[in-house]
């Protein structure tokens, strides 16, 4: 079974004014962290789609599972992205995916292999979902029974567009920490967290 990870870093990254993937946040840029837990994780592959304005130095050739997938313009819509990721991941004969956001510094390794490991425990589901606040939250996985559907989305919709109308062909793990699933969006909550994160290290934040 072929696990695929979808990196999403090619946002607008318009509330933020700036690429804030490129800003330092503690001993890695922002948009490096994430991309780190997924390269130690049980993943397969991991399809980084960004794009000029985003483009950071990940540094594919020491590390085989990654791959650049470039979008043109400055800022495509989620959907973009993920449709460009999936046409690789399906070119690679993926079985699922995994979509991650680069702006999520928090996800940790444990928690990308727990989705991994309850899907494998039953790949029957159509998908594999954190549940936060009564709300699904990536990353998520999603089974190749729905790629037809990821086709269809438009503008800046997500997956969890699909997933809400097919919620129980899934699996959803409830989370109780809000920290993990943090994506930042603007300065005031770059500011915020920088200054929590001054004293953690990428090895810790992967327990």
């Amino acid at each position: 079974m072929k696990i695929t990870g979808l990196y999403l870093a090619a946002g607008h990254s318009l509330r933020m004014g700036m690429n804030k993937l490129s800003l330092p946040f503690g001993d890695h840029l922002l948009g490096m962290w994430a991309l780190e837990k997924a390269i130690h994780s049980q993943l397969d592959e991991i399809i980084i789609i960004s794009n000029q304005v985003n483009a950071l130095p990940y540094k594919t050739a020491e590390d085989e599972i990654c791959m650049v997938t470039m979008i043109e313009g400055e800022g495509p819509n989620q959907s973009d992205s993920i449709k460009a990721g999936l046409d690789k991941a399906i070119e690679y004969q993926s079985d699922a995916i995994m979509i991650l956001l680069a702006d999520q510094p928090f996800i940790s390794t444990k928690i990308i292999n727990q989705l991994i490991n309850i899907y494998k425990q039953d790949h029957t589901r159509s998908f594999v979902a954190p549940l936060m606040d009564e709300s699904m939250r990536p990353p998520i996985l999603l089974s190749k029974t729905l790629f037809k559907d990821l086709y269809k989305l438009e503008g800046d919709q997500g997956a969890k567009q699909i997933l809400m109308e097919k919620r129980q062909e899934g699996v959803l793990v409830p989370f109780l920490d809000r920290k993990i699933f943090v994506d930042i969006d603007t300065i005031d909550e770059y500011l915020f967290w920088t200054q929590n994160i001054q004293s953690m290290s990428l090895e810790e934040s992967n327990e």
